[in-house]
């Protein structure tokens, strides 16, 4: 490849060459002033190599730099206690151990000082949060939907469950017309005014550059068409985007257009063609809003709404699919006999029954234990977990909500959950509803509220409790925020109301038997007050014979610098008894720091390596850095090949770093105590001389050190330098007296590789380098060169043009006079 070097075009670096030249003489003007500013070219060439192989040789100083900062911030800066070898405290006894019979009550951690000082003698009570579970389910375990009319049509919305495609510019953007209640909204397509609604909200979940769809486009319920009953409205679509951005329907589902009155997508496609569904300020053309076969609603029978759809169920967490079938001849108790026959098929036979009570689905499910009629099984959850649209839902066939269960329903509200123990119970959802815990009201909630939301008030309510229902159990949960015996759990019987009368509370109708029970009048009797419990441990200090009681809020705490966690009891009594003593034993962290030993040596020999190589490898004279019209010639594979021979040997014999590579490789004078005993300990210097110094480890021997001289294993590291006794520091001192030399950030004068090349350790030295100096004057002379070469092509265009015009003129008269002599 050397012969693309040589191949130097003569358009490298030239101005720009202006006009035609030539016309008159015939000579080639731009090839003649090219090879008169040759030597100008040639120049700025030769300053450009020379820049570049500065830049290269910096980023190559750089390099090691890098690595020696990086390399001192992880092993020796107090930043990084966890990987600091220089620190007495990484090399400390930070693993602490239980002892003892009784150790499998006791968890230990944390500082190791005070460690042999003390132990725990007996635990006589753990500490325990006062809470409470209920004992009866919450819920009666069935399944019940709400009234179901076979007999008569149902008005139901065609657009419900179906997709609308708007266009925004040249993007398409889809509108899901969901169904149901989602995240706190109920989708209802029932009237002009809640389509609109619904409508709106869905768009508010489509983001189009940053805003919503809602923000540019506005639906509206338009005037009816002529068939009233089977569109009491029309939609309409105008555009409020203050972007002007064309805007227009792009389409939709095949169900959502038939509503809007098209017969087909392809019928669509026709106005859509014609720009009859652009969407304007005054909202779309007459020709498609006002169609008269608008249909927004049509009327379904009991069978059209659920022959053939499907439903989905979970049962105890296992969702299964079934096909409702229904004939226009069949009854409710039809349907029920073949949804159980298909939840057997899924399930299990005989796990889920179905009846008919009152006009109502009940869904209950059994134990298969071979009785005929089986025992019902309140362990099992079965949920309608979702099905066709308008099966379930609101509006739906079968009356019932997604997420029906046989379980508490947290977004039913608290007048369902009382009526579907008692179908008698009477209230308004507007009346207010009395929870009062441990004398804090809970405001805000109403029968109304949903389960959710009651739960939600009470947990951040003043109350100091937190209520949890546990679905598979169907219980409630509650427990005291407040560690130990600070904590407590009492319901109240009675309460203010806003006017400031006696009131009976509704904590029994919440909470049953758990906080208490009620009379038919009404009348609360509260349970039990609950109280927590203290941690009560005794302790032993140094050589004392009589433990001291201490008493703790919560099972883990803090003892003299130890953080202990109990578990268990044992001693009770709390007298001195040595064979039940839990003593605490510390020791180093033998695998933390085994490893942080071995991942530095690793990175050490790393280093030395890269500096050897940089050090010891000559340059290739024949590759020097490339002009930009060699690089034209060259694929990029052999620009990176070419460059990455052209960048080797620039830091050959560098003084700086033959003594960087001296000072890695003596790091302990070969012979010398330190060395020794570092060798002794399973750190030793590679005996193979190519490898220039690098340090081997000794798993088994370091291992071994760690237990049997772990003071003399971290002095060897952590030893400080004292010039004043010539006490020589330990290997992490000594290497940091060789990374500061030649990488320090700090101060006003940094080590020698980044006064050399700069840091972006050391942000102000980037600019600020003896090479980026250089580099900077490389490219002053650039400049003044070609300055150079544009006054050198100016003046030569200049004279050339002067030429071709008195060429000209000798030409006109040479024509005249052959003219004249030809009369």
């Amino acid at each position: 490849m050397a012969s693309v070097y040589n191949n130097v075009s003569n358009n490298s670096l030239s101005s720009s060459v202006r006009g035609y030249g030539g016309l008159a003489s015939g000579l080639d003007r731009d090839s003649l002033i090219q090879g008169m500013t040759a030597g100008t070219r040639a120049k700025i060439a030769k300053q450009q190599k020379g820049k570049q192989t500065l830049l290269w040789k910096q980023e190559a100083y750089r390099s090691i730099s890098t690595k020696l900062i990086e390399f001192s911030q992880k092993y020796t800066s107090y930043t990084n206690p966890d990987t600091n070898l220089a620190s007495a405290a990484f090399w400390s006894k930070s693993n602490v151990t239980a002892l003892g019979t009784n150790s499998k009550y006791i968890q230990v951690s944390g500082s190791p000082a005070n460690s042999s000082a003390v132990s725990i003698v007996g635990v006589k009570q753990l500490a325990e949060k006062a809470s409470v579970t209920s004992s009866n389910p919450v819920s009666n375990g069935i399944l019940t939907t709400g009234d179901i009319n076979i007999v008569d049509d149902k008005i139901v919305s065609t657009l419900e469950g179906q997709k609308l495609t708007f266009q925004v510019g040249d993007k398409t953007f889809d509108v899901q017309l969901k169904s149901g209640t989602v995240d706190g909204f109920t989708y209802d397509y029932s009237d002009g005014a809640k389509t609109v609604e619904s409508i709106t909200k869905a768009m508010e979940g489509v983001s189009v550059g940053g805003r919503k769809l809602s923000e540019l486009i506005k639906v509206e319920a338009g005037a009816a068409g002529s068939d009233p009953q089977a569109a009491p409205f029309t939609l309409n679509f105008k555009s409020i985007d203050d972007a002007h951005n064309s805007i227009r329907l792009a389409g939709g589902s095949e169900g959502a257009l038939k509503a809007l009155g098209f017969e087909s997508s392809e019928e669509f496609a026709k106005y859509a063609e014609q720009g009859q569904t652009e969407i304007k300020e005054d909202g779309m053309e007459a020709a498609v809003i006002l169609k008269d076969d608008q249909k927004l609603y049509e009327a379904l029978s009991f069978k059209d709404r659920v022959d053939g759809k499907k439903m989905t169920f979970t049962y105890n967490g296992v969702s299964k699919t079934i096909t409702l079938a229904f004939d226009s001849n069949d009854s409710l108790e039809d349907l029920a006999d073949d949804i159980e026959t298909k939840l057997a098929k899924e399930f299990g036979a005989n796990r889920i029954k179905v009846d008919v009570s009152n006009g109502k689905l009940q869904f209950e499910t059994y134990k298969p234990d071979g009785t005929p009629d089986g025992t019902p099984d309140k362990s099992s959850n079965l949920v309608i977990s979702g099905a066709d649209i308008g099966v379930i839902g609101k509006d739906g066939a079968l009356n019932v909500a997604s997420g029906q269960s046989n379980r508490l329903r947290l977004n039913g509200t608290f007048l369902e959950f009382q009526q579907s123990k008692d179908p008698d119970f009477t209230k308004d959802e507007s009346d207010p509803l009395y929870i009062t815990i441990n004398g804090k009201n809970i405001e805000g909630i109403t029968y109304g509220s949903t389960m959710s939301e009651i739960i939600d008030k009470i947990n951040n309510s003043d109350a100091g409790v937190t209520v949890t229902y546990m679905k598979d159990a169907d219980r409630f949960s509650i427990v005291s925020k407040e560690d130990g015996a600070s904590g407590s759990i009492e319901f109240n019987a009675t309460t203010e109301d806003k006017d400031g009368n006696i009131v009976n509370t509704d904590n029994v109708k919440l909470f049953g038997s758990l906080a208490g029970t009620e009379d038919s009048n009404g009348v609360v009797t509260p349970s039990q007050k609950i109280t927590g419990k203290d941690a009560i441990v005794f302790v032993k200090y140094g050589d004392s014979s009589e433990p001291v009681e201490l008493t703790r809020g919560g099972n883990s705490f803090n003892l003299d610098g130890l953080n202990v966690t109990v578990n268990g009891t044992f001693n009770v009594e709390g007298k001195y008894d040595k064979e039940q003593e839990v003593t605490f034993n510390a020791k180093a962290d033998t695998d933390k720091i085994v490893k942080v030993v071995s991942d530095m040596i690793k990175e050490y020999n790393d280093i030395i390596k890269l500096v050897k190589d940089q050090v010891s490898t000559k340059p290739n004279r024949k590759y020097e850095p490339l002009t930009d019209e060699q690089k034209e010639q060259m694929k990029d594979s052999q620009i990176e090949k070419w460059e990455q021979e052209a960048k080797k040997g620039l830091l050959f014999n560098d003084s700086d770093l033959r003594s960087l590579s001296d000072s890695l490789r003596f790091v302990f004078s070969a012979g010398s105590e330190s060395q020794r005993k570092l060798a002794a300990f399973g750190i030793s210097t590679s005996s193979d001389y190519a490898e220039q110094g690098s340090l081997v480890l000794d798993e088994t021997k370091f291992r071994e050190a760690l237990e049997k001289s772990p003071e003399e294993l971290k002095d060897l590291f952590t030893k400080k330098e004292d010039k004043s006794t010539g006490e020589t520091g330990g290997f992490m001192s000594r290497l940091t007296a060789i990374t500061d030399t030649y990488a320090s950030t700090k101060g006003a004068v940094k080590g020698s590789l980044i006064e050399k090349a700069g840091s972006i350790y050391a942000p102000n030295s980037i600019l600020s380098n003896s090479i980026q100096k250089s580099i900077n004057s490389f490219d002053d002379y650039i400049e003044r060169l070609q300055d150079q070469l544009q006054t050198e092509t100016d003046r030569y265009i200049k004279q050339f043009t002067s030429l071709e015009t008195l060429i000209s003129q000798m030409n006109s008269q040479s024509s005249w006079l052959s003219s004249v002599g030809g009369q």
